[in-house]
């Protein structure tokens, strides 16, 4: 069989996705694949519908017209730093098939040309989310594409293919009640991961103490497209100094607190782990900022910033230190592959919180692991109209929808 170059579906088609496969004579649409924006879940079904014109069905020669779904683990790992070769593994885990139409079994209604058939391919439970991942030394991917094939006769015929990309995700029943209570409003407990250090502006002199306390709602998966609230509590102790009356201080005391957000580094990063020629990898990614750095944050963080607090000595009212605490609120929307894990490809979430203040080396940090599930139990449609996190279209590389570019990886 031989297959022509395949058309290729873009990722923001509005209202519904429409691919045609066009006769050469006539040079007009013969197949209209219909296939609305969706995000698939594995264990349930694609659904979409056919438009065939009879008529040019039959001067282009089409005698069948098959339906399929593949699925396809693939990863490329150099041999080397410095070396142009690869190892390329390849991983078909789902091909399946059937035949819609085949010429003079169906024809259209009575004064009709148009021939409408509706199509139903069910997804695997088992499968594992659409993913992709491009770096210098590794690429790692797993792509879904619905596949339309006109065949046709003839000793040189070229069969008709359209290629579709899709999205899937698995079933996740727990971080569909998770995303219930957290848009209500989170009613359980917060986890708190906490980083303290002692720091000094200059290399002599007596320290101070700065704090830093991460708040988010316990969860054991974090549901995608759903606002997760967040605190960030920041809090600078001074060194031991001595008070002069009992007003406020009237400039800042080092160390000084965070006045806003853009002093605060909060990035999702992704570990990789893959199976390579040379030794086991796992390169780190940086996904995105939590806390926006190229524009005003969105959503917007609230902050909240209180007076000095005048710590005294045991016994010594005039001797001791200031304490002063900044407080960052806001929430944070993932659209993110969720984690998962197959023979080839591993992958997992950390978030990470970084402060810095005056002086060499004075740096706060946290590192907390998330685990990022779909939130949902069955297909949602895509928004393609909306750019928000929200708008149910996970993030993945554009080359993923470019079947044509899916052999040069």
């Amino acid at each position: 069989m031989n297959n022509n170059k395949p058309v290729v579906a873009g990722p923001r088609h509005r209202n519904r996705l429409t691919m045609s496969l066009y006769s050469l004579p006539l040079k007009k649409s013969a197949i209209t694949l219909n296939l609305p924006p969706t995000l698939y879940v594995a264990g349930a079904p694609v659904e979409g519908e056919l438009e065939l014109d009879y008529q040019l069905l039959l001067e282009d020669e089409i005698d069948r017209i098959v339906v399929g779904l593949e699925g396809t683990i693939h990863t490329k790992n150099r041999m080397g730093a410095q070396v142009e070769s690869f190892k390329i593994g390849t991983n078909d885990f789902l091909r399946t098939s059937s035949t819609l139409w085949v010429r003079g079994r169906s024809t259209p209604p009575e004064g009709d040309r148009i021939l409408r058939i509706p199509f139903s391919i069910p997804i695997p439970a088992d499968s594992p989310p659409s993913f992709g991942f491009e770096s210098y030394m590794n690429v790692a991917y797993v792509r879904y594409a619905v596949e339309i094939i006109g065949m046709r006769t003839g000793t040189f015929a070229v069969d008709r293919t359209i290629k579709v990309p899709i999205l899937v995700v698995a079933p996740d029943p727990l971080g569909s009640a998770l995303r219930t209570e957290l848009k209500l409003g989170w009613p359980g407990d917060w986890g708190r991961v906490k980083a303290e250090n002692r720091i000094r502006k200059m290399p002599w002199g007596d320290y101070s103490t700065v704090k830093m306390e991460l708040l988010v709602p316990h969860l054991d998966t974090f549901p995608l497209f759903t606002e997760v609230p967040y605190s960030i509590i920041i809090t600078t102790i001074s060194a031991p100094t001595k008070r002069k009356g009992a007003a406020q201080p009237t400039k800042d005391i080092f160390p000084p607190v965070p006045r806003s957000a853009s002093e605060i580094d909060f990035e999702l990063r992704r570990h990789v782990d893959l199976q390579t020629p040379y030794f086991p990898s796992n390169p780190e990614e940086y996904v995105t900022d939590i806390i926006s750095k190229a524009h005003a944050p969105v959503p917007p963080v609230d902050v909240e910033i209180t007076d000095y607090v005048w710590l005294p000595e045991e016994g010594k009212e005039d001797r001791g230190c200031w304490m002063q605490e900044a407080t960052f609120h806001s929430s944070l929307v993932l659209r993110y592959t969720p984690t998962f894990l197959t023979e080839e490809i591993k992958i997992k979430y950390t978030m990470h919180l970084k402060v810095e203040f005056p002086g060499m080396g004075n740096v706060l940090r946290i590192e907390f692991p998330i685990n990022i599930g779909s939130g949902i139990e069955s297909p949602i449609p895509i928004d393609e109209q909306a750019l928000s996190p929200t708008s149910g279209s996970i993030d993945v590389p554009a080359t993923y929808w470019d079947p044509s570019k899916w052999t040069d990886q």
